[in-house]
């Protein structure tokens, strides 16, 4: 016959009253914290996937933000141009450049070329719109001073004329400068080569280099490729007609004039294929903010999943612990009194 002794039993109830005591408390402190987990030693598994999984959700909200700032700047830009090529160089530009060709509106040449003049002056603010503090279209160095300036009827660019002609000091500038560079993660895989060179098509050319919108250099015919010194050379023709007559001061000058028209007609199309391009890479953007946007969403209900509790269950659990832990205090209350007396007797 086995006899259970008081102190035995003590022993064991003891044991269960605080296992059933540590269910509790962990149950109470998974209500109160919501969490899964409050260490790493508590579920090792969890706890790494979860961290696993925060990287990742860092790493995806820094592409969103690189994104949607990109996103909006594109957005700036597309405005920009659809001003340019619109209202100021179609609307404005052209219209005042044909209009000074027909001789029966041709006493109206000078103020035409101030008309033109100020179409060119508008051009170039818009050109240098900032989206915070940086310059839209100042390329790779989009900060400090603005990229654009128009001394007198020449516009320059960063500091160089535009109207250089290739293979010049100013020319090579040009050219690198509209070759610039300013790539962003945008979550397209970023990766670089065996050099440790970055692979362009991972990343995001964030770059835009206005001159690449409104041309640099010179033509075949020594003529200025940029719409803006297209438009003041016009300005300046129109403006050195007879201020009564509207006759031309030279012949040269009608010749040129009729020439200059049409490449401004040009230089239009010109800035309206770019406009398209620049409006894809835009949808581009777009399209990738709201997959990011997507990925993050998902992203964090996977960490909440793992990390949180789900309420309503461990507010049962909890409960149930509870229960479970007065019904301990009263059963061994019970059982004590039973073994102290059997003791006694």
């Amino acid at each position: 016959m086995i006899r259970v002794t008081t102190n035995g039993t003590l022993r064991g109830y003891k044991s269960s009253l605080t296992r059933s005591s540590n269910t509790l408390n962990a149950s109470r402190n998974k209500v109160l914290s919501q969490n899964n987990y409050n260490s790493y030693a508590e579920d090792p598994a969890a706890a790494t996937q979860a961290f696993r999984l925060r990287r990742s959700f860092s790493r995806t909200n820094a592409q969103l933000e690189s994104t949607t700032a990109l996103n909006k700047k594109f957005s700036s830009a597309c405005d920009a141009l659809s001003s340019i090529k619109g209202k100021l160089a179609d609307e404005q530009a052209k219209v005042s450049a044909l209009a000074g060709l027909n001789d029966p509106t041709a006493s109206g040449r000078q103020p035409l070329g101030e008309v033109l003049k100020g179409a060119a002056e508008s051009i170039v603010q818009t050109l240098n719109a900032q989206y915070g503090s940086a310059f839209i279209f100042g390329g790779k160095d989009s900060l400090g001073d603005a990229p654009f300036q128009l001394n007198g009827s020449t516009l320059i660019y960063r500091g160089v004329p535009v109207d250089a002609a290739a293979g010049t000091a100013d020319g090579d500038k040009l050219e690198a400068m509209n070759q610039e560079t300013s790539y962003v993660d945008i979550g397209s895989g970023l990766s670089e080569d065996a050099n440790g060179e970055l692979i362009s098509s991972s990343a995001f050319n964030g770059a835009l280099s206005g001159i690449d919108f409104v041309g640099y250099g010179v033509d075949d015919d020594g003529d200025p490729k940029n719409l803006v010194s297209v438009i003041m050379k016009l300005s300046d023709i129109f403006k050195r007609c007879d201020p009564d007559t509207g006759e031309w001061a030279s012949g040269q000058d009608q010749a040129d004039a009729d020439r200059l028209t049409g490449k401004l007609k040009s230089g239009i199309d010109d800035i309206t294929s770019k406009w398209t391009s620049l409006d894809g890479r835009t949808s581009y953007l777009s399209t990738t903010e709201d997959r990011l946007e997507q990925t993050a969403s998902e992203l964090n209900e996977q960490i909440l999943g793992i990390e949180q509790v789900d309420l309503a269950s461990a507010i049962t659990d909890f409960s149930w612990a509870q229960y479970c832990y007065n019904a301990a205090l009263k059963v061994g209350n019970s059982i004590l009194s039973q073994s102290l007396i059997d003791y006694m007797s």
